[in-house]
């Protein structure tokens, strides 16, 4: 970035408190209705990387969808394909070539210009382990998870860019308007070289300034963005807050313009407040309890079975999402292609569960350990509630646990690694397909210690197989019934228990405007603008 666009850590000070000066709060009617010339949003935990390669966090991809896109991305609050970096695409008739015409005149941040060879750039780096921006603290895990079908990147022209694949993939389109090939500029890397994933360079509304780790993330107006309508604020602010009470507090001081991860329970106060608007709708989430089957006790389906049987999953959706969510039946939203809208396999019965830990004397004789974390997700408002829940239907049956509780970053570096009993997380959709889910839970390939989505470490060569066959029949019909195996295989072996669907809750300033809930459960804040009051009435 110019040293031009750099603020010190005084202004950055200045940048996240002046809201109280320019619109938010302030002394007077007059300035209450100046438009702020930044947007501040609070979230529960800092990004881990800005690299969209890389990253599997929510809090992360949210930062890079202000600064970043791809060849394809989703119509704002849809699940629609449209082109964005490509101005138009085609898919030969075999489905084994999509061939993108690049869109003409757009530039990176740092001004290099968008072609053919710079696109290809963001998939060669993933798919070539010895090309030098493949960096080996990488996992580079949605590559083996949504595009390990594309073979080869070529290119056609100069503005042509052409993906051929190994077979045909039914869900390639979708995982191409995904975060994880949002396009980045070749020369962050010859400029940051192994740093890059620490400095940003998109073609999104806004660029990056600078991160304060575990503080804010910083950007700025991108004034050469390609697309209407331009940024709506000079700045864009996206703070770490990591107590819901803490974030909440700044909203209502006026400090902040917007949240999420909030409680469910806060929101009967906001919803009386004339200030804020609450954006809520169901999230392509699941909230799960997974068996990590590298510990010698949880191999055993039995005591699997017990667990599932015990945990009451209507009570969490009553007790920890405060009813701002729904049971989840299934290891995948019921509105996804194949998966039942029904009450799913797992039901709840304390007896019978009590009587097969009377039967397991063995079960009982050391604590069962139960990882989870701290901060908010969208399936987990609050997650030390949830475990907590957990605990109390697990001892009613007669079992110890313990529950182990950390901080986020952590939390995930352990359940890569399958290190726990039990363990507590969720998936949130990147793309609107069964795949993104099943596959992510339960392929043999997403099971890699270190960056393992399949954090249970189930491998099964039947799931395999019924897994990668979905994917290469188009027909949905087919599909659907190949799901339907899949679904009778993860019943019968049982390697995590879905547990709750949660909400999708957004509280925002009310004079903001231009915001859409994604299904994704993304943040898009290009299109968001302010309206101040004299000009809403």
């Amino acid at each position: 970035m110019r040293s031009s666009t750099r603020y010190t850590v005084g202004l950055l000070l200045l940048v996240v408190t002046g809201f109280l000066l320019i619109g938010c709060g302030g002394a007077s009617d007059k300035l209450e209705n100046r438009i702020p010339s930044a947007f501040i949003f609070a979230r529960g935990a800092d990004a881990q990387k800005l690299d969209p390669a890389d990253v599997d966090d929510g809090e992360s991809v949210n930062t890079m969808a202000q600064m970043f896109e791809g060849l394809v991305g989703f119509v704002p609050g849809t699940l629609d394909v449209e082109p964005h970096l490509a101005a138009s695409y085609e898919i030969s008739n075999d489905g084994l070539q999509y061939t993108f015409k690049i869109r003409e005149g757009v530039l990176f941040h740092d001004g290099t210009p968008l072609n053919a060879e710079a696109a290809r750039f963001s998939f060669d780096r993933q798919m070539n382990p010895e090309h030098p921006a493949h960096f080996p603290t990488a996992s580079f895990q949605y590559w083996q998870n949504l595009y390990a079908d594309i073979q080869r990147v070529e290119i056609v022209d100069s503005m042509t860019l052409r993906l051929q694949l190994s077979r045909p993939n039914a869900a390639l389109l979708t995982s191409l308007a995904s975060f994880p090939v949002w396009l980045v500029s070749p020369e962050s890397f010859n400029k940051y070289g192994d740093q890059m994933p620490f400095n940003p360079v998109g073609t999104g509304p806004y660029r990056f300034v600078e991160w304060r780790s575990n503080e804010a993330v910083l950007m700025e107006r991108n004034p050469d963005y390609w697309r209407e309508p331009q940024a709506g604020f000079d700045r864009l602010v996206m703070r770490s807050i990591p107590l819901n009470t803490s974030r909440l507090s700044e909203l209502l001081a006026g400090k902040i313009h917007g949240l999420d991860g909030i409680q469910p329970s806060e929101l009967s106060d906001l919803k009386d407040d004339p200030r804020f608007e609450i954006h809520q709708a169901p999230g392509m989430n699941v909230g799960y309890l997974a068996f990590s089957l590298l510990s010698e006790r949880m191999q055993d389906l039995e005591l699997r079975k017990a667990i599932s049987m015990a945990i009451d999953r209507e009570n969490l959706v009553d007790l920890a999402l405060d009813g701002y969510g729904s049971v989840a039946a299934y290891p995948a939203p019921s509105s996804f292609l194949g998966i039942p809208d029904d009450e799913g396999p797992i039901r709840h019965d304390m007896v019978a569960a009590k009587a097969m830990v009377e039967e397991h004397p063995e079960w009982t004789r050391k604590a069962i350990q139960l990882a989870t974390f701290g901060q908010p997700r969208t399936y987990f408002p609050d997650p030390s509630r949830v475990a907590s829940l957990i605990r109390n239907d697990l001892e009613a049956i007669g079992l110890k646990v313990e529950i182990i509780n950390r901080e986020f970053k952590s939390h995930l570096h352990t359940t890569r690694r399958g290190e726990f009993d039990l363990g507590l997380l969720g998936w949130m959709a990147d793309t609107p397909d069964p795949d993104n889910f099943l596959s992510t839970f339960f392929h043999s390939r997403a099971a890699i210690h270190g960056s393992a989505t399949n954090i249970s470490f189930y491998k099964n060569g039947e799931m395999d197989a019924l897994l990668d066959a979905a994917l290469a029949v188009p027909d949905l019909e087919k599909r659907k019934q190949i799901y339907k195996q899949a679904l009778e295989v993860w019943a019968r072996d049982l390697p995590l228990i879905p547990l709750v669907q949660g909400n999708q809750i957004t509280v925002l300033d009310k004079r903001i405007r231009g915001y859409l809930l994604s299904p994704t459960g993304n943040h898009f804040f290009g299109p968001v603008y302010w309206e101040a009051e004299e000009q809403a009435n």
